[in-house]
């Protein structure tokens, strides 16, 4: 497909494996496409100290979108595009979640520092992105709480989490993911898709010549701004149905399968 002049992908469930690896063909096929001149944007919905551990060995990413869209930046330029929740909002919401789940876990996201309101148990550990060798965060008072702007609230073990769309979803973007276990709150003008458009601008590229790659709720918008929208085996349903093509798995290249089918040797993408 000669028209793609810019590939999104998504890291976890997309091209990370479910060892959170990126798979020698997966890193080949990206790298291939990166030199016949397409432009490749990662966009996840972990921070930067997170993200940049997997995307390391990509030098070639220059535009790197984080936290969902509430920050992108860019290499090259040495510039970024921070979006974070205001402080009167972030407290309503922080006392709306106590009062109405006061057995879930809520942390705090802040331009790369996480702030954990609670001790992080070991059966949920995983969830909040970390490894099993990973320190455990230092969990902070509420006085600090109360003070901070955070880029994102993470909430875990709230189960009527459309409860905080009703009350502050003029305010917020709340997005469900990880089968509905994780709750990603951001700013109302922070997502994915606003993001990648920023980034589009910057490079001028028309949306309608990108391909994306993702699997859960907070790839939707890019599913249905960009031209291509490639769902993987293990995505949701909800992607698979308003994507082009279902590719494989995440744990079977499916990254790799589709660019080496789609991009690198020009099979037309239909429907």
């Amino acid at each position: 497909m000669t028209d793609i002049q810019a590939i999104v992908l998504d890291l976890d469930g997309t091209l990370l494996s479910s060892d959170k690896t990126i798979s020698p063909r997966n890193y080949q096929a990206v790298k291939k496409c990166y030199d016949s001149g397409i432009h490749i944007i990662v966009a996840t919905a972990r921070p930067p100290r997170d993200a940049n551990q997997f995307v390391k060995d990509f030098p070639f990413v220059d535009y790197l979108v984080y936290y969902n869209g509430a920050l992108v930046t860019c290499k090259s330029k040495q510039s970024n595009r921070h979006i974070s929740i205001p402080n009167d909002i972030s407290q309503q919401i922080s006392k709306f979640i106590e009062i109405n789940a006061p057995q879930s876990l809520i942390s705090y996201e802040v331009n790369d520092s996480w702030y954990p309101g609670n001790q992080i148990p070991d059966s949920q550990r995983a969830h909040f992105g970390l490894r099993p060798n990973d320190p455990s965060p230092q969990v902070v008072e509420n006085e600090f709480i109360s003070s901070i702007s955070p880029t994102k609230i993470l909430v875990h073990g709230y189960s009527s989490w459309r409860e905080i769309i009703e009350q502050f979803g003029n305010h917020v973007n709340v997005i469900a993911t990880d089968g509905g276990v994780l709750i990603q709150i951001m700013q109302k003008s922070a997502s994915k898709e606003k993001a990648v458009q920023w980034v589009l601008d910057d490079i001028g590229v028309n949306s309608e010549n990108v391909m994306v790659f993702g699997d859960d709720f907070n790839d939707l918008g890019l599913f249905h701004m960009c031209g291509s929208p490639i769902a993987m085996g293990n995505a949701i349903i909800e992607l698979k149905d308003c994507s082009k093509q279902i590719t494989e798995s995440n744990d079977n290249d499916g990254v790799a399968v589709a660019l080496e089918k789609f991009v690198l040797s020009n099979t037309p993408l239909v429907i």
